[in-house]
């Protein structure tokens, strides 16, 4: 019994001075961090034809007018694939129209065929094109933003557009989208 004891206490003694010396290193150094100013812009507003970003606005008049041709084209052939599939319900309950049927089915599929090959190229065509044109507009927004920031004294600037459903709630004195807009458009009008 006795030398349980002795062998406990060194034991003992070693899991209070591990205990003890566990406590004092646990207890982290807190660093200090200064006050942070935020703020937010939503990107969304730099479109708006009347208040936006003048040069983004003019970018994107220039792709509809330029696209405004696909886009008709397309408009025209949706509704030829429209009159088409009409004519297919009435041909349907008819009785004895298998050829015309068959004929207009194939027609429709042909047409079908065609509208997502222009659609396809339209949309690889103006994505092309909205980045020749957006493109540097939107490397100069990026850089003006930091200016704007850094010139407010701005630890973070946030773009509302981008996080969506993630912003719960914010001070409307915090939005200065309006202010940007207008210090960019003096400097690139």
């Amino acid at each position: 019994m006795k030398s349980f004891r002795l062998l406990s206490l060194p034991l003992l003694a070693a899991a209070l001075t591990a205990a003890a010396s566990a406590q004092t290193a646990a207890a982290p150094a807190v660093k200090a961090i200064a006050p942070a100013r935020v703020a937010y812009v939503n990107s969304n507003a730099f479109l708006e034809p009347a208040t936006g970003v003048k040069q983004l606005v003019k970018v994107y008049q220039t792709l509809e007018l330029e696209f405004s041709p696909q886009q008709s084209e397309l408009a025209l052939l949706q509704e030829k694939l429209r009159t088409i599939v009409g004519e297919l319900n009435k041909l349907g309950t008819s009785p004895g129209n298998d050829a015309a049927i068959a004929a207009k089915q194939a027609e429709g599929q042909k047409l079908q065929q065609e509208l997502q090959a222009k659609q396809q190229a339209a949309q690889e065509a103006f994505q092309k094109r909205q980045q020749e044109l957006q493109g540097p507009v939107s490397t100069e927004l990026g850089k003006e933003l930091r200016t704007f920031a850094q010139a407010r004294d701005l630890s973070m600037l946030f773009d509302l557009a981008k996080l969506g459903d993630a912003l719960l709630d914010a001070k409307a004195e915090l939005d200065v989208t309006a202010d940007f807009i207008a210090h960019y458009n003096a400097k690139h009008p």
